[in-house]
């Protein structure tokens, strides 16, 4: 019964949060590498270190034995993944305020773990319009970068598009 409630915790918190179960494995392993802040995984695994001391040494009325897996497997997503992604959402804010775009369009941390592996070409963690050049936040070098043309037509407002003429022109033969 106590990992049953747990196993269905993790896959309903998980599926609420990234969308899909196996996402947080994946950022945790496979795409690490594709979050650029300094010691984030260190930042986690304290945080899940935290979430064991809280769940073993509260006093044992608190939380019933039945729901300490539960309790465990909650905070250990939770707590790594809302700190990690308050410090993320910070980085990128500042580095948007510091940019001086004419326009931003900008997504949270918790949007991105969501949309963007699901929906990898068409899904901008902040997109940023400075002289009519478009630009695109990157979490794995924490700035902004260059977004070619072919890209931005595809991603970028309507309105930012029409304005700043940006299309692919068509060859002619």
């Amino acid at each position: 019964m106590k990992l049953w409630l747990a196993a269905l915790s993790y896959l309903t918190l998980t599926v609420l949060i990234f969308g899909d179960p196996l996402q947080p494995i994946g950022l945790a392993t496979r795409w690490a590498d594709r979050l650029g802040i300094p010691f984030w995984r260190v930042i986690a695994v304290i945080s899940v270190v935290a979430s064991t001391l809280v769940v073993m040494k509260f006093p044992r009325n608190m939380i019933p034995t039945v729901f300490r897996p539960t309790a465990f497997v909650v905070l250990g997503i939770l707590m790594p993944t809302i700190i990690v992604g308050l410090i993320a959402d910070s980085i990128r804010h500042r580095a948007v305020l510091a940019f001086e775009a004419d326009e931003v369009d900008e997504h949270s941390f918790f949007v991105s773990i969501r949309k963007a592996p699901q929906d990898f070409q068409n899904f901008l963690h902040t997109a940023a319009l400075k002289g009519c050049n478009p630009y695109a936040w990157s979490y794995r070098n924490l700035e902004f970068y260059a977004l070619p043309t072919s890209a931005a037509v595809n991603v970028l407002p309507r309105t930012w598009r029409e304005r700043c003429e940006i299309r692919i022109e068509k060859l002619s033969k």
